[in-house]
């Protein structure tokens, strides 16, 4: 894991992960916690499960917070002292904007928002680690597709709310001097 991104160390870090009981999330935490991190929990349960990290639950550098991320209470208490965003909060399930379009749009493309607009009026995180998805590339025809594979034509709301979501990030690391990584995942599958 810090291979992967040079210029951000774990140990003695003050890190938030949203959806951090679900389950990409929670193995983040895993990692995370395993590297000497502080890490803050807020989830909202909806799909995630404090059982996930409930190993963690009485550690010492560990918080759990319910809540949500299109809260600013919710986020601003997480958030506080905070020095990186892990967002893997999101709406999981593409089939549900087939009868509610919404769900997409506002837990993911407003929630990502509200984070990064929680991250610029904080000042000390100025670091955001989003987990995206594959399905960005639509019904790509170049496999293994690479990362500039174009043009991204998202054929579900959830991809679609995701691209929007890399472009939110792109925008604001841009104008206010943040960092960020996106991890594209694709087919997801474990324990």
């Amino acid at each position: 894991m810090d291979d992967e991104v040079p210029w951000m160390g774990f140990e003695d870090r003050r890190i938030l992960v949203t959806g951090g009981a679900g389950f990409i999330g929670s193995h983040l935490v895993d990692a995370l916690m395993e590297r000497g991190a502080y890490v803050t929990v807020l989830d909202n349960l909806t799909t995630g499960s404090r059982e996930n990290i409930g190993r963690w639950i009485d550690h010492g550098r560990f918080s759990f917070q319910t809540g949500d991320c299109l809260r600013a209470e919710d986020l601003g208490k997480a958030m506080k002292d905070g020095e990186v965003v892990f967002h893997a909060a999101a709406n999981p399930e593409v089939r549900a904007a087939l009868t509610d379009p919404q769900v997409d749009f506002e837990q993911n493309i407003v929630a990502t928002k509200m984070i990064l607009e929680g991250m610029r009026r904080s000042q000390d995180i100025g670091i955001l680690a989003f987990t995206s998805t594959s399905t960005v590339y639509g019904e790509a025809t170049q496999l293994p597709t690479a990362e500039s594979y174009g043009p991204l034509t998202p054929i579900s709301l959830y991809g679609a709310s995701k691209l929007a979501c890399e472009a939110l990030i792109s925008g604001y690391c841009h104008m206010y001097g943040m960092r960020s990584v996106i991890y594209r995942f694709a087919n997801i599958v474990g324990s």
